[in-house]
């Protein structure tokens, strides 16, 4: 008699040789479909449609099937690890074991990996954040001088237009090749790009290293969300989503103080913004070089991880469904993302909402706080305290979902400081400086909700291709946002932009009752999981590479 997929994971034999199988994709889409007849279990075990993998003492040779599982079975088969699966007798229930693990690694361990992996991400975003917000800077150090009409916005609005073209393509890439080596290659092409703009003389020029930019920094964000779900459980995602998205307040930050530093340089061959862009360029390239060199492609490869340690990490973040990597593109993955998946358009339409504050205050929170007044140099000061704002409510936020996981409840309480926020500057003549900036700095709130989006994403996706193609098209739809947001500033509306202000606040109000409509369909989903599976076994997908609809034992965060 044939075993039932679930004990397809590791073989048990006692021999040196790893004489185990792996199922095919076909395979596990008939069990699927058998699984959800409750009278299927006869039926499933004539089912044989396994591919043998042939292995000696000193090799071991996948045959075809090999490909449609996750990288973490096959280094498990390879090690010959056959107690991955957690304990007998250790119950937990089923979203809290999908959001907690069951398997718990040592303080020292998550340490090391801490160290090695969440510094990278964060020393990723703060680059990515800062190289391209420099521009929201420049505009305070002269570089509108060289530019007239809409001409500023455009150089916005042409990034993201770039960014939105290449995802896809970056995605594939990501999907398909060495994650380090992509996202290295990318980032030293991005710091060249940036370093570039220090040779600029006219809009032409400047709207070229800005498409390039784009292009190249489009590897950024969904490579760092890749990474996330590697290395660490659903519960521990939230929080180290949260520390490296912060880093965007560290942006502003270390922005602020670069940009009023480089207003005190007056060269006559460059502008101090020139001068600046080249700095930042040059040390982004340097880090470029440093990931495509020294960050590994996944767990069973990183270098500062031991054998035994690889298998604990891999035991520790099974139960999180999603697995670690599958270099193969699967059609199935993507079709379902887009026209089975009763989520997607839900979240992508918050995205486009709710990240329209972003992109407004991206790219003219420097023109807006002009407005109130205030002179070049204490415009760039008051950048400062913005940094602080956004990293206080990412880390208190993302803390609070890694506690409790209450997602949709933390998230719409987001939106509320965003339109008061919206209301404030709307109501205030711009003559009361404190008013306005006090509300310009509730916009941060609603801003923040992208690490939110991160999150959610990470931990309601499962199945590599998937989870990199929705990632994709989050930020798609984030650069969107940032596109259009700009363009609600016109010129003709200066200084008040009351057409903006309004378009920001109609758009975080839509963004409550989407939010609530996609907690209300993932908890729905949650008990109809929960009644089919009622009194059977709990089958193991973990590392089938199966999408959060194909496999039942999945349960939604909400």
């Amino acid at each position: 008699m044939c075993r039932s997929v679930t004990h397809f994971t590791i073989d048990d034999r006692k021999s040196a040789s790893i004489g185990g199988s792996i199922p095919t994709e076909e395979y596990v889409e008939k069990k699927l479909a058998i699984d959800m007849d409750t009278s299927s279990q006869q039926e499933a075990d004539k089912i044989d449609t396994r591919v043998e993998i042939s292995s000696s003492k000193d090799d071991s040779t996948f045959t075809s099937g090999d490909e449609d599982v996750d990288i973490a079975l096959k280094f498990l088969n390879h090690k010959n690890v056959t107690d991955y699966i957690s304990e007998e007798g250790e119950e937990l229930d089923t979203i809290k074991k999908n959001f907690y693990g069951s398997s718990i690694l040592p303080p020292k361990l998550l340490r090391k990996i801490d160290l090695c992996v969440l510094t990278f991400l964060c020393f990723t975003y703060l680059l990515m954040f800062l190289d391209k917000a420099l521009l929201n800077y420049a505009a305070s150090m002269g570089i509108k001088k060289h530019l007239k009409g809409d001409e500023f916005s455009n150089l916005g609005t042409i990034f993201y237009a770039s960014y939105i073209f290449m995802e896809p393509i970056v995605s594939f890439l990501l999907q398909k090749y060495p994650l380090s080596k992509v996202m290295g290659i990318f980032i030293a092409c991005w710091g060249v790009a940036l370093a570039c703009h220090c040779a600029c003389k006219s809009y032409a020029s400047l709207m070229i290293v800005r498409t390039l930019l784009g292009v190249f920094e489009s590897s950024s964000a969904v490579g760092c969300i890749t990474i996330s779900g590697m290395y660490y459980t659903k519960s521990e995602q939230c929080a180290r989503i949260g520390y490296w998205t912060s880093q965007a307040g560290t942006g502003y930050i270390v922005g602020g103080l670069i940009s009023f530093g480089f207003l005190h340089y007056h060269g006559k061959e460059f502008a101090s913004w020139q001068i600046m862009f080249l700095v930042v360029g040059l040390f982004t390239v340097l880090f470029g070089l440093i990931t495509f060199l020294v960050l590994p492609d996944n767990v069973t490869n990183a270098w500062f991880l031991s054998e035994e340690e690889k298998i604990l990490v891999v035991r520790h973040i099974k139960d999180n469904q999603t697995g670690l990597e599958n270099k193969k593109f699967k059609w199935s993955h993507i079709k379902e993302l887009f026209f089975h998946d009763k989520l997607t358009w839900p979240m992508l339409a918050i995205t486009a909402c709710s990240q329209m504050t972003t992109g407004a205050i991206g790219t003219f929170s420097v023109t807006i706080t002009q407005t109130f007044g205030f002179d070049a140099y204490v415009t760039a000061l008051l950048q400062l305290p913005i940094g602080a704002i956004t990293i206080i409510i990412m880390i208190i936020v993302t803390q609070m979902m890694s506690k409790w996981g209450q997602i949709t409840l933390v998230t719409t309480s987001m939106y509320i400081p965003t339109i008061v926020g919206c209301i404030v500057m709307l109501s205030l003549p711009l003559s009361h400086k404190i008013g306005n900036l006090f509300a310009l700095y509730l916009l941060y709130s609603g801003s923040s909700v992208i690490v939110n989006i991160y999150v959610w994403n990470s931990l309601n996706t499962s199945g590599y291709c998937k989870r990199i193609f929705r990632n994709a098209a989050t930020l798609m739809v984030y650069s969107l946002a940032y596109i259009l947001a700009p363009q609600t500033f016109r010129e003709a509306n200066y200084p008040g932009y009351v057409p903006a202000k309004i378009t920001l606040l109609v758009t975080q109000c839509i963004c409550i009752p989407l939010q609530l409509y996609v907690g209300y369909v993932c908890l729905a989903e949650n008990k109809k999981r929960d009644k089919e599976q009622k009194g059977k076994r709990e089958d193991k997908y973990e590392f089938l590479d199966l999408t959060d609809i194909q496999n039942r034992s999945f349960r939604y965060m909400y």
